[in-house]
């Protein structure tokens, strides 16, 4: 196997390894330490106890036999899963996902809502994605606080680093709606609205969600849909994109691999989105990050095994653990999973100091609740449970030190 990397055809655990074909993988890891050497080369999935789950595409599971081959367990191409051909130049999800939106039914969905709640809502466009379409940012506050008022406390909300995590689309789109629509009836709400300024981005990789549902076939898509130079391969992880700590360790320099890094900090134009808006906002004082799955508050730092000690310690761990009475999820510090550099959080915080949370959302696992593509029915649901936690950080958008009032 070690002599087949950067081909497109291998032989591997005894089935054709072809290049365009995801593969699940399973593989023992004992601790963070072994946990955070896969995290080179692969993105982690899942972990139960010693085991760990992923889903990979052939390039990154060559890497794994060539360097890991001790810790696999087993390994088999996964199906594509979707609907008949015949529909392949269609972005849109397979029928029994039509609750999820494409991103034509996301710029309506906020079009429709600018129009009824002219006075509380407003859009415009962060930039553009690697193939020219635009990345749509949500501001709900009252008109008095515009034009963007940095004495009115704000906060970001951001979905879909990732291709395949949709249901981090629908979370933050949700919430868009449920304040513009609560505004009249919801004192808590309305009072939030009149004295915060709250933005929502929705879908930040949109080209990669539209490839990884194109045809009405989810392909297990993660990256963006940049097109590499000298490379056969396309795509960057954006969550190890971001310039704090960049390529020191959890990311792949290699353009093949799921976890690519990119050829620089904020290669990529939707990053760099995420990036000029930041800059250009420094009243955002708490930023929440939505990715699937495994029902996780995470908080920094994701790139070092260090705890941000001190005061601000105390704020995160405080502020997670109140975040999962709501929830249910579990609160931690993100490189107690594994490495992982150059992810928003430890931007927003390292540099810009953003108190910002990731959070995996539901469901917990693969194997129960589906993973990346866990059906349409449970997207109320976990709407519903990530209510509180998101009102709770609007509310102590203005001083998050607020919440160590009590003591700890």
């Amino acid at each position: 196997m070690k002599g087949i990397l950067g081909f497109v055809f291998a032989t591997c655990w005894g089935f054709s390894l072809l290049a365009d074909d995801t593969y699940f993988v399973h593989l023992k890891a004992y601790n963070v330490d072994e946990r955070s050497g896969l995290a080179e080369y692969i993105h982690i999935d899942e972990i139960i106890e010693d085991d760990v789950y992923t889903t990979v595409n052939a390039h990154d599971l060559a890497l794994l036999e060539a360097f890991h081959w001790d810790k696999i367990v087993e390994a088999y191409p996964l199906a594509v899963d979707g609907e008949a051909p015949g529909f392949s130049n269609e972005y849109d999800f397979p029928a029994k996902d039509d609750d999820y939106h494409n991103y034509d039914e996301v710029l309506r969905v906020i079009d429709d809502l600018v129009e009824e709640y002219p006075h509380i809502v407003e859009s415009f466009s962060l930039g553009t994605t690697v193939e020219g379409r635009m990345i749509p940012l949500i501001r709900i506050t009252h008109r008095d606080n515009r034009p963007m008022n940095f004495f009115v406390p704000g906060i970001l909300f951001i979905g879909s680093h990732h291709a395949r995590e949709h249901l981090s689309t629908e979370v933050p789109l949700l919430l868009a709606q449920h304040l513009a629509d609560s505004y009249d009836s919801d004192p808590t709400i309305r009072k939030l609205i009149e004295t915060r300024d709250i933005y929502i981005a929705p879908v930040l990789n949109i080209d990669g969600k539209l490839y990884d549902i194109k045809g009405k076939k989810y392909k297990r898509w993660r990256k963006n849909r940049a097109v590499i130079e000298h490379s056969k391969a396309r795509g960057v992880d954006l969550n190890r994109n971001y310039s704090y700590g960049w390529g020191t360790g959890g990311s792949s320099k290699n353009p093949g691999s799921d976890v690519y890094m990119g050829p620089k900090p904020f290669s990529e134009p939707e990053t760099e989105a995420i990036k000029n808006f930041i800059e250009t906002a420094p009243h955002i004082r708490i930023l929440l990050s939505y990715h699937t799955y495994g029902e996780l508050i995470l908080y920094p730092w994701g790139g070092s095994k260090n705890n941000i000690g001190g005061r601000d310690q105390k704020i995160f761990e405080k502020m997670a653990w109140d975040m999962s009475q709501w929830n249910g999820y579990t609160p931690m510090k993100s490189s107690d999973l594994y490495i992982a550099s150059g992810d928003t959080c430890d931007w927003a915080y390292g540099v810009h100091q953003i108190y910002c949370f990731t959070f995996e959302l539901s469901p917990r696992g693969r194997f129960f609740g589906g993973g990346f593509y866990p059906g349409e029915k449970i997207i109320d649901a976990v709407f519903r449970e990530n209510i509180g936690p998101a009102l709770y950080l609007m509310d102590y958008s203005d001083d998050p030190s607020r919440i160590l009032s009590n003591g700890i």
